[in-house]
């Protein structure tokens, strides 16, 4: 989940009024697709992220996308999670938005609903790999059937483990059923059972892309809107309960230890030997052995493997797509340009420059062929996003469904008595004006 800022009434209007002035289509009558005359500024906000994993790439798109506007100069400009959405929205009260911006996946219903981005809809084919865009990114570029955004790149979690471990406590191979995860939980905490400080799999209770993928396995979800407008929690019903419960037996059979923590901790444990499994992203893989945080004596002794599902056998349980897209904004003044720059650093070339980072592409048509990450890369045509609410970043900010969690993992709340009290406070939250 990204850091985010609940959008104004005030702010809506002025996005309102600036989309209201530019052509929907994300190109602008003045401009042409490939204008060698055009000049000016085409001002672009990427995360910080972009210049520390891959520099080369935006040179690259920059580079192609000046064979077609050579005149044109690009300002690309790094921002901060922190503190990115707060600037676009002074800098939309100041009628100085960029053209282009980057936003994390979870942040872009508020906008949309606003009007700050510009209608790509009658432009999607025109994209390298949108025929297979990765769900959990395109859904969240998409609302009332219209695209606001491109999918730029991804990350979702899978099973990192410990083949070391695996092989001392006698387990030849990843488990593939949910009845083979258990019993081998139940194999690697015998082999530990001296060690109060040993997790056959790691996973705290605040960790909301650990257990809610859960919900969706049982086929639940977290809330939905209903004809009347109004948004309502589903993490009361049945299937949500259930998948839950689910969740919290995982909890009890394998994780030892501090329960209300968060899975920032999964990686020291896994280093220190003291997990055998963990739910984590990709970054937190090459955490173990390729960074300061990690022991380079443990490359090629970590893996991967999808979590198996409980309730469908032989399937895996749908994960959480995170991930970054593109948006041009509704105020820009540079829509073609701005639209053509997307489509130049969103090309299969870069793409494929995103995956061999360490990321997913926005695409189901490219994956590695990396076997430590095979675990990553099955699954996601069943990939998710948080509800597209505007409201949903407040639930964020609150801390309700980390609260529920950690309630739940520490049993100081029934499943039924958690999600009964947090699915309340969570719709308040989403249906406030």
């Amino acid at each position: 989940m990204r850091r985010q800022f609940r959008t104004t009434a005030a702010l809506a209007a002025l996005l309102i009024a600036g989309a209201a002035a530019c052509d929907s289509g994300g190109g602008s009558s003045s401009q042409k697709p490939q204008d060698s005359s055009a000049s000016g500024t085409l001002t672009v906000w990427l995360q910080v992220d972009a210049q520390d994993l891959w520099p080369k790439s935006v040179s690259a798109a920059t580079a192609e996308f000046n064979k077609k506007f050579p005149k044109v100069k690009v300002s690309v400009q790094y921002q901060a999670w922190a503190d990115h959405l707060t600037k676009f929205d002074a800098s939309a009260q100041a009628d100085k938005v960029p053209d282009v911006i980057e936003m994390g996946n979870s942040e872009t219903a508020q906008y949309m609903e606003a009007g700050a981005f510009t209608d790509l809809t009658s432009q999607k084919a025109t994209f390298d790999g949108s025929a297979k865009w990765q769900k959990g990114l395109s859904d969240a570029c998409t609302s009332d059937g219209k695209l606001y955004c491109v999918p730029y790149y991804g990350g979702t979690r899978a099973v990192v483990y410990r083949k070391d471990l695996f092989e001392a406590a006698g387990i030849t191979k990843p488990p593939a059923t949910w009845k083979e995860l258990q019993a081998d939980i139940g194999t690697l905490m015998a082999k530990h059972k001296g060690d109060k400080g040993f997790s056959a799999f790691f996973m705290p209770g605040q960790h909301p892309y650990g257990s809610l993928p859960f919900v969706y396995d049982n086929g639940g979800q977290i809330a939905e809107k209903g004809s009347d407008g109004k948004w309502k929690s589903d993490l009361s019903t049945p299937a949500a309960i259930q998948g839950l419960k689910n969740w919290k037996s995982l909890i009890d059979a394998g994780m030892r230890g501090d329960r209300t923590g968060d899975d920032l901790g999964a990686v020291p444990a896994l280093v220190a030997g003291k997990a055998a499994m963990s739910f984590s992203t990709n970054a937190q893989l090459v955490q173990t052995y390729g960074t300061a945080k990690g022991d380079p004596k443990l490359k090629g002794k970590v893996g991967s493997f999808p979590m198996p599902s409980p309730t469908k056998e032989g399937s895996f349980v749908p994960p959480y797509m995170g991930g970054s897209v593109l948006a041009v904004t509704a105020k820009s003044k540079q829509q073609t340009m701005a639209t053509e720059w997307i489509r130049d650093f969103t090309s299969t070339a870069r793409e494929k420059e995103f995956l061999a980072g360490g990321f997913l592409a926005n695409t189901l048509d490219l994956t590695s062929s990396d076997p430590e990450r095979a675990g990553y890369f099955v699954g996601l045509e069943d990939s998710w996003n948080v509800p597209a609410a505007k409201n949903w970043a407040q639930v964020e900010k609150d801390l309700t469904i980390k609260q529920m969690l950690a309630d739940i993992a520490t049993g100081k709340l029934s499943v039924e008595a958690a999600t009964a009290k947090y699915g309340k406070k969570m719709e308040e939250t989403l249906n406030a004006s």
